[in-house]
């Protein structure tokens, strides 16, 4: 699982980094479904020693959603045991294992990717987005994706290797700013760039949106980065749907109040893969 702290995301992935190659070859061996039986199995272990995480998912469960202590309790179970499967899904890729992918009808990401001009994907920390740049057909168009550099090695070793495959760059946040100049040459190329637009990612600057009754801080820069460059903004999510399979849906979003609206309405439909583990609304 992603790990977390006083309340604050901080970005990488639970486990040593033998633990994680380990994982990979395993994963990669074994169908999907034997590891989720292991993680269920797990998931109440890691519940009582979660801490703010669990406070977090179930805060959200009681007083977002409005359900009972009870049916809270096993919101958060089935929370943490779907980023388990999510985390097993994304390492069964780097060992190579593949996955079936539905793209919905309404998407827009054909045309997009068929036309001439960049634009900024907004990712979000909803299903399994990073699965997505290894299945989109993207055109021809090479796909940068901004990536937290605190990630462990395990997974961004694993990540290069698959990016490698699929025309995809990794962009890590710097402390000099040097990725806004990548992402921005790089869309004024034609590219696409994936940033994500629910986590306050290598910038403070943020605006404040209606998010699930009350309001939210979410960053300001994947659209002023497109309004720089002129170019349309998309959000993407890619959810969960079976055991190997995941549907691909996308919609145009104006700002951060439309990707808010957009981001609610999918985690109101898939309430327990929305992997936000600290005080969203602080």
């Amino acid at each position: 699982m992603a790990e977390y702290a006083h309340s604050k995301w901080k970005g990488s992935t639970d486990g040593t980094p033998w633990m994680q190659r380990s994982l990979v070859r395993l994963a990669g061996a074994l169908h999907p479904s034997v590891l989720y039986c292991v993680v269920a199995l797990v998931i109440p272990f890691y519940m009582v020693f979660a801490g703010s995480a669990y406070r977090a998912s179930y805060s959200f469960y009681r007083r977002r959603l409005g359900f009972g202590p009870l049916k809270s309790f096993a919101g958060v179970y089935r929370n943490f045991f779907s980023m388990g499967k999510i985390v097993i899904d994304r390492f069964a890729m780097y060992g190579g294992r593949s996955f079936n992918f539905t793209i919905d009808e309404n998407n827009c990401l054909s045309a997009l990717c068929e036309g001439e001009k960049g634009f900024v994907i907004a990712s979000s920390h909803v299903g399994n987005f990073e699965l997505a740049g290894y299945s989109l057909s993207l055109g021809g168009k090479r796909l940068n994706a901004l990536v937290y550099a605190r990630e462990t090695q395990a997974v961004m070793e694993g990540r290069q290797e698959m990016f490698s495959r699929h025309n995809i760059r990794m962009v890590p946040v710097s402390a000099d700013l040097q990725h806004l100049f990548m992402v921005s040459t790089a869309l004024a190329d034609g590219e696409i760039v994936a940033v994500p637009a629910d986590r306050l990612f290598g910038s403070e600057k943020s605006i404040r949106c209606r998010f699930f009754g009350e309001d939210a801080s979410f960053p300001a820069g994947p659209y002023a980065l497109a309004g720089a460059r002129d170019v349309p903004v998309v959000a993407v999510f890619v959810m969960k749907t079976g055991v190997t399979s995941y549907t691909i849906s996308a919609v145009k979003v104006e700002d951060a109040a439309s990707f808010a609206a957009a981001l609610e309405n999918t985690v109101r439909r898939y309430p327990y893969q929305w992997f936000n583990f600290f005080n969203f609304w602080d």
